[in-house]
């Protein structure tokens, strides 16, 4: 019902601003409880984040948006991964002590010619952040979290890591990344794709396809594992399948970026009914509680179409929400 709410307040205030829609394609809406606010052009995100305060909800149309620097704990939303892009470099700091959760979901960061970082800042671990079916274009760059305690899910990154940095706790599900940690942080990873790993000391991984890219990193032993599947360029898993390659268990080839935009390791038939995790569904991004799926979890603004014409500077607006 609260949702129905929020998409209802949405589409009022859309209703309300076609006018200044029709000149505008990149649109940011500011929700505050049932009070809406919209901002236009490439600049949306830094006018809407301006007027907004802790709680609130923003959310991107469908186009490319230039960052600011969040400072305020927001929701941040788009319209999924390919359709709503941050193009540049992107810092979030949470203030200590903050009630409210920052949420990230259905954003792309960056694109295929253009990779920007990502920064999450907390104070002492408490804060809290969950990111949500995003995919981050990094190319030797990384999602820097630090002080946080954050929830990765559904998301992808290309060429780069999650760092976890200070007193950082991480939990990583259904998700392909890199990942690094240092100082007191450590990560719970269950039923992902890791493609890189770095220090990885006092951490949990479970269910997971592990494609180390250099032989000269492995897991230590003051982290546990099971139920992995793990190219033979990766040691120190624990209860886990060792592969000499991805030949017949892997659909396609899994390095090659082109494919993993579609079909991010994704295992064969044969493959799926046999690497088996704890819970007896597939290792991997496709298995466990949270199958792999980029399409977000509210319902989106599809259409929205004039019916006749204006009277007394208002339009009667017909709205497809899905």
């Amino acid at each position: 019902m609260i949702m129905k709410k929020m998409i209802l307040f949405l589409a009022i205030a859309l209703s309300c601003s076609m006018g200044t829609f029709a000149q505008s394609s990149l649109v940011a809406t500011l929700q505050h409880g049932s009070n809406i606010q919209a901002f236009y052009g490439i600049d949306a995100l830094s006018s809407a984040h301006t007027a907004a305060v802790d709680g609130d909800i923003i959310t991107l149309s469908t186009g490319e948006f230039n960052s600011c620097d969040i400072t305020k704990v927001i929701s941040l939303r788009g319209e999924g991964i390919g359709k709503t892009i941050l193009n540049s470099y992107i810092t979030f700091t949470i203030p200590h002590g903050s009630a409210y959760t920052l949420n990230l979901e259905g954003l792309q960061f960056g694109n295929s010619s253009r990779s920007i970082g990502v920064s999450i800042t907390g104070t002492d671990g408490t804060e809290r952040v969950v990111i949500s079916k995003c995919l981050f274009h990094l190319w030797q760059r990384s999602i820097s979290i630090t002080n946080c305690n954050a929830t990765i899910v559904q998301c992808r990154t290309n060429y780069g890591q999650v760092e976890a940095r200070g007193n950082s706790n991480i939990t990583c599900q259904n998700s392909k990344l890199g990942v690094s940690r240092n100082e007191n942080s450590h990560f719970d990873i269950q039923n992902c794709v890791l493609v890189g790993g770095y220090d990885m000391k006092y951490s949990s991984i479970k269910n997971s396809i592990i494609d180390w890219a250099s032989s000269s990193w492995s897991l230590d032993a003051s982290s546990t594992s099971t139920h992995c599947l793990v190219i033979n360029d990766a040691s120190g898993f624990a209860n886990s399948w060792y592969v000499d390659s991805w030949e017949n268990i892997i659909v396609g080839n899994p390095r090659d970026m082109n494919e993993q935009a579609y079909s991010p390791y994704q295992l064969t038939e044969s493959a799926a009914s046999t690497y088996l995790g704890t819970d007896g569904t597939q290792v991997g991004i496709y298995g466990g509680m949270y199958p792999y799926d980029e399409t977000p979890s509210y319902p989106l603004v599809k259409t929205l179409d004039v019916i006749g014409t204006h009277s007394n500077g208002k339009l009667n607006v017909k709205i497809n929400v899905e």
